[in-house]
């Protein structure tokens, strides 16, 4: 016995001796092929702390995605799962969140534009090189021409996301990710402009005057207490900050955890959350019935099977429900770091009359409209990008009333309005509407009169009487001021 324990003891002390041996060997080969991938591992803190190549690329025979190279099984696929042999509680925060879930909004009318639309019946490269960037993918190993797999094993580990789409490999820098053009990496663009509006808004403009006060780079970074200077995306999103009784709040790796609307959709709702035994979350909309705790629900969840995505019914049991006034809550206690009570009582009041402003006068209309023309048969649910009302209806809401609305939420007063409410009008009054009528009229003579009497009345509600024209004293009014301000 004694024997034993002094050869495990031996082994034990020259455990580390054997590993850095193999990343020795890992490095001085990649050191010639790709120098400046191991330049950035030196300076990580995996590395500082003895964190190397196998830890995070071990393969192991019968696993599909490992292949034998130099004599040791690697593999090039490091999965969530694999950092959460030292990061347990960040990957199971982020495993439950809407970032890990990217891939499941592929099955969209955002994915027929890019495969169908974009694309050709054999290449589907505008989806591969565009959406698939950002929203990730299944991935899948190569098959020969019967469809074996050419390496066997077992598929993948079940893990969603990565946790490099933030945490950029191989230097793995914390101020990178806590980087707002990290971010903008994904929310960018026409139909979801978050970094555009962030660098508009007065914490874009503050944080890059004072970049060099955020401290990015310390292991702490807290609100209140490490920096002050701005908030970040990550800031106001996930990370930690200093609550009213000195202690620090928040930190977490799940970030739709803050968020009381859903501007996403046709329709915004406010957004309560159902969080289950297994910690599976699902937004509920606030038009939905709430379950109870203790009550078993019926959830879909998106797995894998045969290289495709499906849905699969789960029944779970509730564990705790998060209210979208909970969920502000807890946005708002972070606004309170640098912002006075009625100051972020305002601002919500403004933002919150936004979205309504859209949801009532343009967004409901417009969807009640659509979902009218496809009972008439004018519209085919199968061919969603037939006439151009279907166009100019994902114009208005999938673009320019997504940029409203995200231009409210983050104080963006550009995209609020000149490239997003002002937009939604142009398009509800000049494109869509007459748009209604062509489709209506395209399929019979009867249905078209049928939707210009509809439009008509729809025209004559209060909302929509600046058409009929101006008073004659606000036109007095106008024509003087432009000649006052113009000389014109």
């Amino acid at each position: 016995m004694k024997i034993f324990w002094m050869l495990w003891s031996v082994l034990a002390l020259l455990a580390p001796t054997f590993a850095r041996a193999a990343e020795d060997k890992c490095a001085a080969c990649h050191r010639r092929e790709s120098s400046a991938l191991v330049m950035e591992w030196d300076r990580s803190k995996h590395a500082a702390n003895g964190v190397g190549c196998q830890q995070c690329h071990q393969g192991k025979e019968g696993d599909a995605f490992s292949w034998k190279h130099q004599g040791e099984f690697v593999s090039a696929i490091v999965t969530p799962k694999t950092c959460a042999q030292c990061h347990a509680e960040e990957t199971e925060q982020f495993s439950k969140s809407h970032h890990a879930r990217a891939g499941e909004i592929l099955a969209s009318l955002d994915n027929i534009l890019a495969e169908k639309v974009a694309g050709l019946p054999n290449n589907k490269a505008d989806a591969v090189n565009g959406c698939l960037q950002c929203h990730g993918g299944v991935v899948k190993v190569l098959k020969d021409e019967k469809g074996e797999v050419k390496r066997t094993g077992a598929e993948g580990d079940g893990s969603k996301g990565s946790c490099n789409a933030c945490h950029s490999r191989h230097s793995f820098e914390a101020k990178l990710a806590r980087n707002p053009e990290n971010c903008g990496k994904c929310h960018m663009g026409p139909d979801h402009p978050q970094i555009e509006i962030y660098n508009e808004s007065k914490h874009g403009i503050a944080f890059h005057a004072n970049k060099d006060k955020m401290a990015l780079d310390k292991d702490s970074w807290v609100l209140g207490k490490d920096y002050s200077a701005a908030p970040t995306c990550a800031t106001c999103h996930i990370s930690s900050y200093m609550g009213p009784d000195g202690q620090v709040k928040g930190n977490t790796h799940d970030v739709g955890e803050r968020i009381s609307w859903t501007l996403r959709p046709v329709i915004s709702s406010k957004l309560n959350m159902v969080v289950f035994k297994d910690g599976f979350k699902e937004d509920y909309p606030d038009s939905r019935a709430l379950p109870k705790v203790g009550d078993s629900v019926e959830t879909i969840e998106k797995v894998v099977e045969k290289d495709m995505l499906v849905s699969k019914k789960v029944t779970r049991i509730v564990d705790r429900i998060l209210t979208w006034d909970q969920r502000r809550g807890q946005m708002q206690a972070v606004c309170a770091n640098c912002h006075g009570k009625q100051f972020v009582s305002n601002f919500y009041e403004q933002y919150d009359s936004l979205v309504t402003l859209y949801n009532e006068k343009f967004a409901k209309p417009a969807k009640g409209i659509m979902d009218e023309l496809l009972k008439d048969g004018v519209l085919n649910a199968k061919a969603p990008f037939e006439h151009d009302v279907q166009w100019e209806f994902w114009e208005l809401w999938h673009h320019e009333g997504r940029r409203a609305r995200h231009g409210a939420s983050m104080m963006g007063p550009d995209y609020t309005h000149w490239h997003g409410m002002y937009e939604v009008s142009k398009t509800f009054y000049i494109k869509f509407l007459p748009a209604v009528v062509k489709a209506a009229e395209e399929k019979s003579p009867e249905l078209g009169k049928k939707w210009k009497a509809k439009i008509d009345a729809l025209m004559t509600r209060e909302e929509h009487a600046w058409r009929k024209g101006l008073s004659p004293e606000e036109a007095e009014q106008l024509k003087k001021e432009y000649q006052l301000r113009y000389n014109q």
